[in-house]
């Protein structure tokens, strides 16, 4: 295990590799590091020619798999998420995502120059997160050529051109401040996929949900492959699931606490989890968080208080303990993941159907399983218009989250 000098050390080491691909880019073009983050930045349906042939390119003659990596574990990874993506769905938008809001010395680079930051697009930026996901546990889907690996191309693309941006001449919200180390870190990067592995575990678990170990080593080995394509050099601890869960908690410790900018995020991504609830069920999702992620960890980014009905959610869980195991009784244990993760894949496909968004793509096994009106004959047209008036409805309710940060005192 790394010491936390060594830890530290991190945050001074960004991504060569995808420095060098970019600056042979931009130096064979007029264009600079700030155009690719700008085209990164819209929708795949508006980004230039010229941009998806280079990631086609950079995606056919990438890196390949680690040495390391191991393709039975990978495919049993993935099987793991088959087994239950709706409730890791969840965990992503109720779990993962606030705890990343929470490390206090990264998410600044979110604020100045993501998507994330911005409530008027903050559903697309998160859909493409949730679409990742689904994509990187495709089988196949890591090799050269693949829909998981022409994610992480894209991704890996768009982190090294926000360096480029932030540490360049007149970045946005002023000068990077050196403490910070260089945006998108090691540090950072190794914390992030922590998150989005072992904070999953630890969600699912409150949610009654209990991974075996044979589980966990799959689905950590499939992260650990994914980061290290993603150019995270030290991906490869992720593949030990107890020291894993240990340098976890140590990043817990070292790196989350209070920051405006992380209040600011969890206040656009709470309203968009809002705006997919039915009337009545607002505190279902910071209800969800409280729950999934403690009040410590929630304070610190200002999620509102739960509901009165919280304190049933420990019995529920318990409760999902044993109905999980059986069948006949599963799909009673996933009620959170629906009143969560279903809801909110369900806003976005609407959204698409009304024309206010590009496409989520789901496949039709996950469509049926999932019980998602994505092609309009599951429900009837009545029921899709009384759906779409009730998001409405709880749209012009909700206000739009302000900025309240130095990188923009105004709000957005």
């Amino acid at each position: 295990m790394p010491t936390d000098d060594f830890l530290l050390g991190l945050r001074a080491d960004g991504d060569p590799g995808a420095g060098k691909d970019l600056h042979e880019a931009v130096r064979q073009s007029p264009r600079t590091a700030a155009d690719v983050l700008r085209v990164l930045r819209k929708p795949a349906a508006d980004q230039p020619q010229w941009l998806h042939e280079l990631l086609d390119e950079w995606a056919q003659d990438g890196p390949p798999l680690p040495s390391w990596a191991d393709r039975k574990l990978i495919e049993d990874g993935q099987q793991f998420f088959d087994d239950w993506d709706l409730a890791i769905c969840t965990a992503l938008f109720a779990a993962c995502l606030p705890s990343a809001y929470a490390g206090r010395l990264g998410v600044p680079v979110l604020a100045r120059v993501s998507q994330l930051a911005e409530p008027g697009t903050v559903a697309r930026r998160i859909a493409e997160t949730g679409q990742m996901l689904l994509e990187i546990t495709k089988r196949g889907a890591l090799e050269r050529g693949g829909d998981g690996y022409k994610r992480i191309v894209l991704v890996r693309v768009l982190h090294e051109a926000v360096r480029e941006v932030l540490l360049g001449k007149d970045p946005p919200g002023g000068d990077w401040p050196a403490a910070n180390g260089v945006p998108v870190n090691q540090e950072d990067l190794l914390a992030t996929l922590m998150t989005f592995t072992v904070i999953v575990f630890r969600a699912l678990d409150r949610m009654g949900i209990k991974a075996t170990p044979a589980d966990q080593e799959a689905y950590l080995h499939l992260w650990a492959v994914v980061g290290d394509l993603l150019g995270i050099t030290l991906a490869k601890l992720l593949c030990q699931p107890q020291d894993a869960d240990s340098l976890t908690t140590r990043f817990q410790q070292s790196l989350q606490g209070p920051s405006d900018d992380g209040a600011y995020l969890m206040s656009v991504l709470l309203r968009e989890m809002e705006l997919a609830m039915p009337l009545g069920w607002l505190r279902v999702p910071r209800t969800v968080v409280r729950f999934l992620i403690g009040d410590q960890v929630a304070n610190m980014i200002e999620v509102p208080g739960a509901a009165w009905w919280s304190p049933a959610l420990p019995a529920a869980a318990a409760l999902n303990k044993w109905l999980h195991r059986y069948p006949q009784t599963r799909h009673l244990s996933e009620l959170p993941s629906r009143l969560v993760g279903r809801r909110i894949i369900q806003l976005w496909i609407d959204q698409h159907r009304r024309g206010e968004r590009p496409p989520f793509s789901i496949t039709a096994e996950q469509a049926q399983r999932w019980r998602l009106a994505d092609d309009g004959r599951a429900v009837t047209a009545f029921r899709r218009r009384l759906r779409s008036r009730r998001q409405r409805l709880r749209a012009a309710h909700l206000p739009v989250p302000r900025r309240v940060s130095p990188a923009d005192p105004s709000g957005p």
